[in-house]
């Protein structure tokens, strides 16, 4: 790794000290109480209130009386990185960092829910819904259990491996389903109907993840306690030490990722969901979709979607990078170039460059030098937001940039390690 990648990531790090791990939004508009309460509660009109904050150049939220707040998914996404940096360090005080992060999300969970999940700490008016600050989405569910089991297998402190466990209960109790039973799609929260493939396939993968720590797959050998009577008939359920019915959790598993996978489009891309509202291709919802569908494989160890992760891989590096190294938002347009989907891209680079080895290295390379080039603010220490084609946005949003550079850059030095 880079002495300048190192220089980054230490400088972020500061940053986000100093911040005392709170941030900012680009979402956040609601949090004004005088915007709430000229929204009416109206969706349309909570979605302008909200895209006027999200693309104003300045911000505006000191006016508006919109404060820095803590986000669950960037504590997330913060905990994962503090695990990974503790793999390559060994430092005690990174495990003690990231130990705080989920201990902090274990105590904040989604309220009324029947296993542990978690929100956003903001109302959150979209084309779908008005989902209210703390619902409870998939998204983040998945992001933050897949830490906590992380978390487990570093420390192997059960009090992780119980409460990520137990989101399997908020997916498959909480969350609608529509389709059949042989494929089918987990809805966004448990509020809507909606049908967004990297939802549906981040529920996929942390179910197969959940399924291989319940039966011991994560250490290679079925857990002591958890192993099922010999004498149990082949048809009843097997029900392990933990309490859940792993042949459910992996039929539902399978019957998820089956869905969006028969959904891919013929070049190899997805649409962000099914409905004609939701029909436009961008580039850091594929790269949810295909690290799901790579973790989603190692969980099971199958090979079985090698082909459409390949196919779906092609379209992405075909799409979604301009020559100079910029990630397009979306695939048909040069412009707008988000910190968020260049971080993003930086980590699926990372993880899938060996299905096309020269040309995944020379895209990443271009890549990160621009992540740095382009979005490092050394005067504050942090990353912009967005670059479009006659400004810059400087604004320093937390959860959607900072906190995903940071894992982003921790997962560079990790895989680009000597």
């Amino acid at each position: 790794m880079t002495n300048n990648v190192s220089h980054l990531f230490q400088c972020l790090e500061k940053h986000l000290i100093a911040t005392d791990f709170k941030g900012i939004d680009p979402f956040d508009g609601m949090n004004s109480p005088l915007v709430k309460s000229l929204t009416f509660g109206n969706r349309r009109l909570g979605i302008a209130a909200l895209q006027f904050f999200k693309r104003c150049p300045v911000n505006l939220r000191p006016l508006f009386g919109i404060r820095s707040g803590t986000n669950p998914k960037g504590h997330g996404l913060l905990a994962a990185t503090y695990i990974q940096k503790y793999r390559m360090t060994g430092d005690a005080s990174d495990l003690s960092r990231a130990k705080e992060f989920a201990d902090w999300l274990i105590v904040n969970r989604s309220h009324g829910c029947s296993g542990a999940a978690w929100g956003y700490n903001f109302d959150w008016p979209n084309r779908n819904a008005i989902f209210p600050a703390g619902t409870p989405t998939s998204v983040n569910t998945a992001y933050i259990a897949e830490a906590l089991l992380d978390l487990f297998e570093v420390t192997g402190d059960e009090k992780y491996k119980a409460v990520a466990v137990s989101s399997a209960d908020f997916l498959l109790k909480d969350l609608n389903r529509s389709g059949t039973d042989d494929e089918f799609c987990f809805s966004y929260t448990p509020l809507d109907q909606t049908q967004i493939h990297n939802a549906n396939m981040l529920s996929a993968t942390l179910l197969a993840r959940i399924y291989t720590v319940a039966t011991g797959g994560d250490r290679g050998l079925p857990s002591a306690a958890g192993v099922a009577d010999p004498g149990t008939g082949a048809g009843t359920a097997r029900t392990y030490s933990i309490g859940i019915d792993v042949e459910k959790i992996s039929g539902a598993a399978q019957a998820s990722m089956r869905f969006s996978l028969n959904r891919q489009q013929p070049d190899g891309s997805w649409l962000y969901g099914t409905e004609p509202r939701n029909s436009w291709i961008d580039s850091y919802h594929t790269g949810y979709n295909l690290l799901s569908i790579k973790r989603y494989s190692a969980a099971f160890q199958t090979m079985e979607h090698e082909e459409a992760l390949r196919k779906g891989y092609t379209f992405y590096l075909d799409h979604f990078f301009t020559p100079e190294g910029f990630v397009k938002y979306y695939h048909n347009r040069t412009y707008p170039w988000d910190g968020h989907a260049m971080a993003h891209a930086l980590l699926t680079l990372d993880e899938l460059g060996h299905l096309e080895p020269e040309r995944s290295g020379a895209i990443r390379d271009k890549v990160m030098a621009r992540i740095q080039d382009t979005f490092w603010d050394e005067r504050r220490g942090c990353f912009i937001y967005l670059v479009s084609k006659h400004l810059k946005n400087r604004i320093d949003y937390y959860r959607w940039v900072q906190c995903w550079m940071f894992y982003a850059l921790v997962t560079h030095q990790w895989k680009t390690a000597d």
